[in-house]
């Protein structure tokens, strides 16, 4: 009498899947992991910060700086009252594996908003607010870093300067023998980094930025 085949179909499938599962978690989580451990291991340092200068009103200036080294992320809010007074607030230091905001995931962000390709802009749109962001990146034996400034994000995200470009062609008769042409330079990634930085944190240390801001506020 034949036996049911089914079974045996079944229990073959299972090692089939079981094999493929192996495999495919040595070709992708493995490497995954041991990248991991190598970044770990070797020498690791990210260093962001935004000083805000404001020429009007009673805070004078502020100072985000965040720093992630050897997997240890730090920040700090410092914001300069015109009367003199100074607050200073640090948020406890976390390790990069630790759930919640951390320096590393910030820096990745602020990196696919365009912190390395931005640079500075002269002053246009409000020019009462100035902003100067550095960033500074070490892995294992190779460092970079960073650093430009500009005014009023919101002017450059949606109205942007206008690049003029003259061409001289002296194979053309006149009047045509010289030509003008603009480009509108409109560019959204200078207010996405200055939300990525106004943004960063947990609950807790917004909620202090804010309250130090309305105190300098209130002195001035």
């Amino acid at each position: 009498m034949l036996r049911n085949p089914i079974p045996l179909l079944v229990f073959l499938a299972s090692c089939i899947g079981l094999v493929a599962a192996y495999w495919a978690f040595q070709a992708t989580v493995v490497p995954r992991i041991n990248r991991t451990h190598d970044v770990l291991a070797s020498r690791s340092e990210l260093r962001l910060s935004m000083t805000v200068r404001h020429d009007t009103g009673p805070i004078s200036e502020e100072d985000y700086a965040m720093s992630d080294v050897d997997g240890l992320s730090k920040s700090r809010y410092r914001a300069l009252g015109r009367n003199g007074l100074q607050i200073t607030i640090d948020e406890r230091p976390r390790r990069t594996i630790e759930d919640g905001p951390n320096v590393a995931y910030f820096f990745q962000e602020a990196v696919q908003d365009g912190v390395w390709d931005l640079q500075s802009r002269p002053p246009r749109g409000d020019r009462s607010t100035h902003y100067l962001i550095d960033v500074y990146q070490l892995t294992g034996d190779q460092h970079g870093e960073h650093r430009f400034e500009f005014t009023d994000p919101h002017y450059w995200a949606t109205t942007g300067g206008h690049q003029f470009h003259l061409t001289l062609d002296k194979n053309k008769p006149l009047p045509n023998l010289l030509t003008m042409s603009s480009t509108t330079l409109i560019e959204p990634r200078y207010e996405k980094v200055v939300g990525d930085f106004l943004s960063f944190g947990p609950q807790s240390f917004r909620d202090k930025v804010a309250a130090a801001q309305s105190r300098l506020k209130a002195h001035g």
